[in-house]
């Protein structure tokens, strides 16, 4: 929760931060893989491509420098499956893992993602994470608009950076998780996110048929974050921005938050740019949505955690006791009250109000069942 005067662990700005061992590949309990090539999931093509028979999706031996080291059927009917790309450049390496699955209830959705990333590297911290776009493949043309993580562990050449991408299709869903030790440039990123894009969507999203998950919905405001514009705004843009609390209480009410247990709180329509909306916790502080100028957009945007963010941006800005905070971001729309006010909530109940937020926070902030 956040305190009277923001300095608390709910939003402290240093943490202790260790370097983490590498991806693990692992498995559920209930389930006994098999490693290689299983005749009765898996068609072994000439040129060294295997077709995954139950969805009729090909995964090449290579990507570029990623070279395929690793099969793993996970379910016998090859309804959960997972694939290891090894990569090295230079002093470089990147264990990449592909898994294609058939959702389970309440498990294997984004929650359950970041607690497996979470479990594995405790200190990991949230670098940016948000909308990641797949332009429609030509025979299947349905765009998507994943979801994409990224998260930090320890400092300079020995940071190591874990990618995470999900993309939730209905019957199937993707996840891809990556892990770069010694990051030197942002082309290793990009390196990751061109697999992404290349793996076969048209095959995949054909098995699916009626696309009705998470990635499928990819219009309106999405929910982002961003260590770096967090760390910066603030300073740059909120504390010589002037709002004027008189004025904002009297304001058109048009939607309400829980913040238990401090009672509810009102969203309020503002009339003044940059403010959107406005809500007053009582004994915290003032929450406000604010558009930001045109020219933050490349800024927001960062060198590594690219994101998939359009123009305009909104920002959660929290005003406590003189002390400014920017932990939210939306892109692709106005937010509605519903999403604001969600924001406030999570804010209030959560530690995540901060640049420094971990990935197991950040996962317990989720609802179950997400």
């Amino acid at each position: 929760m956040i305190g009277h005067s923001l300095p608390r662990p709910a939003i402290r700005l240093i943490r202790r931060i260790i370097v983490i061992g590498a991806l693990l590949l692992t498995a559920p309990a209930i389930a006994q893989p098999t490693d290689g090539i299983d005749p009765e999931v898996w068609t072994a093509q000439p040129d060294g491509a295997v077709t995954h028979k139950p969805t009729g999706a090909v995964f090449p031996a290579a990507y570029g420098i990623f070279k395929r080291s690793r099969i793993v059927t996970i379910a016998p009917d090859g309804s959960d499956i997972a694939i290891n790309y090894d990569a090295e450049d230079g002093a470089t390496r990147t264990r990449l893992s592909v898994f294609l699955f058939r959702p389970h209830e309440g498990e294997r959705g984004l929650k359950g993602a970041l607690a497996a990333i979470a479990a594995r590297s405790p200190e990991a911290f949230v670098w940016a994470d948000g909308p990641f776009t797949i332009p429609a493949p030509q025979s299947a043309p349905v765009p998507l608009r994943a979801f994409k993580g990224v998260y930090k562990t320890g400092e300079g050449p020995n940071a190591v950076m874990d990618y995470l991408y999900l993309a939730e299709l209905g019957s199937w869903s993707v996840k891809v998780r990556a892990t770069i030790a010694q990051v030197n440039d942002p082309s290793q990123e990009e390196a990751i996110d061109l697999v992404v894009r290349d793996l076969p969507w048209a095959a995949i999203l054909k098995a699916n048929g009626a696309c009705s998950g998470a990635a499928c919905r990819t219009g309106g405001a999405v929910q982002f974050d961003s260590h770096m514009a967090e760390s910066l705004l603030p300073n740059l843009l909120l504390k010589t921005t002037k709002f004027d609390p008189a004025a904002e209480r009297d304001l058109p009410v048009v939607g309400g938050v829980a913040t238990p247990p401090l009672g509810d709180a009102a969203v309020q329509r503002s009339t003044r740019d940059p403010v959107v909306y406005v809500a007053e916790v009582k004994g915290l502080g003032t929450f406000r949505m604010v558009k930001l100028p045109d020219m933050l957009q490349r800024m927001v945007g960062g060198a590594f955690g690219k994101l998939s963010v359009d123009g305009p941006i909104y920002a959660v800005a929290i005003d406590s006791g003189g002390n400014v905070l920017m932990p939210r971001f939306f892109a692709g729309g106005e937010p509605t009250p519903a999403q604001f006010g969600a924001v406030v909530s999570e804010l209030v109940l959560h530690s995540t109000a901060s640049p420094f937020v971990t990935v197991k926070e950040t996962a317990a902030a989720i609802p179950a069942g997400e």
